[in-house]
C-alpha cells in the first residue's frame, strides 16, 4: 500500500508540472516568437525483485519443482524533460518598419547587461533614446545598429541589410547588417524568460550567418512570427491531464481510506 501511495504521489507532481506547461502555452498563444513547450513523462527506474528478470534462477531437476518467475514494476512517473518545439509559427503582416520575422532557421542576437549574448525569435524591435535597435526588454541588437535621427524611412531586405532614407538625400544609405545565429541543436537552448534563450552545452556553439545563407532563414520586414501554439490542441491536452490528475487524487484518497480501515481493524 505504501508503494502504491508513493507511485500516486510521483504522478501527482508530474501531472501538476504538465498542467503548468500547458497553461504557459495557452497564456503565450499570442506572444511574438513564443515556442511551444512539451512536458515529456517517463516511468521511474523499475524495482527488480530477486535479481534480473529471467525465466528461472535454477535448473529444474524434478517435475514437482515449480519454475520461479521474477517480477518487476515501476515505482512511479516523473517529468523527464520540458522540451521546446521550434517549428515556425504564423507570420502576420504588421506594416511596422521595425517588425522582423525570420522565415526559416535562426535567431536574432541581443546583448544582455552582463555582456553575454541571448537569442530570440521575437523580432518586434524598437529604437532606444539614441536610435539603437533594441528588443521589447531594452536589450540592444548584436551587432548593434543605430538609426540616425533624421531618417525618414527604414528598409531591411531579406539578407538583413539595413538601409535608411535620410532627409535631403536621394538614395538610401546602408547603415548595418543583421546576422542570424544558428545552433546544431536549438532544442538544447535554455529558456530564461522574456522570450530569450541562452546557449548551453546541449545546444552547441552557434554559427553566425547572413540571412538566406548556409541554412538560415531570410528576414521579412513589417511582419512578425507569432506563437506556434495550437490553442485547441492545448485545451484538449489540458482536459485529459486534468482528468488524470483527478483520478490520481481519488487513488490517494482510496489508499488513505484503506490504510485507515486496516488501522481500525487492528484496534
Amino acid at each position: 500500500m505504501i508503494n502504491q501511495l508513493f507511485m500516486s504521489k510521483s504522478a501527482l507532481f508530474a501531472f501538476q508540472r504538465k498542467l503548468q506547461v500547458i497553461s504557459a502555452n495557452i497564456a503565450n498563444s499570442q506572444t511574438t516568437g513564443y515556442k511551444r513547450r512539451r512536458a515529456d513523462l517517463e516511468s521511474l527506474f523499475p524495482i527488480v525483485f530477486e535479481g534480473a528478470l529471467t525465466d528461472s534462477d535454477e535448473t529444474i531437476n524434478s517435475p514437482d519443482k515449480k519454475r520461479k518467475r521474477y517480477t518487476e514494476y515501476g515505482t512511479g512517473v516523473r517529468v523527464a524533460d520540458v522540451s521546446k518545439d521550434f517549428t515556425s509559427g504564423t507570420v502576420e503582416i504588421t506594416n511596422q518598419p521595425l517588425d522582423l520575422a525570420i522565415d526559416g532557421n535562426g535567431f536574432l542576437q541581443f546583448r544582455l547587461p552582463d555582456g553575454t549574448l541571448a537569442y530570440s525569435r521575437a523580432g518586434n524591435l524598437h529604437m532606444s533614446y539614441d536610435g539603437t535597435l533594441v528588443d521589447s526588454g531594452g536589450h540592444p541588437l548584436e551587432p548593434p545598429i543605430q538609426i540616425p535621427r533624421n531618417s525618414t524611412d527604414i528598409i531591411i531586405n531579406e539578407e538583413g541589410r539595413v538601409f535608411v532614407q535620410i532627409s535631403g538625400q536621394t538614395n538610401p544609405s546602408e547603415i548595418g547588417q543583421i546576422l542570424l545565429a544558428n545552433f546544431p541543436n536549438p532544442e538544447g537552448l535554455r529558456d530564461f524568460g522574456q522570450n530569450l534563450y541562452a546557449q548551453t552545452a546541449s545546444s552547441g556553439d552557434p554559427t553566425y550567418d547572413t540571412p538566406g545563407l548556409n541554412g538560415v532563414g531570410k528576414i521579412k520586414q513589417r511582419a512578425l512570427e507569432f506563437s506556434n501554439v495550437n490553442v485547441i490542441a492545448e485545451m484538449m491536452d489540458m482536459i485529459v491531464t486534468q482528468r488524470s490528475f483527478e483520478l490520481i487524487v481519488k487513488t490517494i484518497q482510496a489508499g488513505e481510506a484503506m490504510l485507515k480501515a486496516s488501522s481500525d481493524l487492528g484496534k
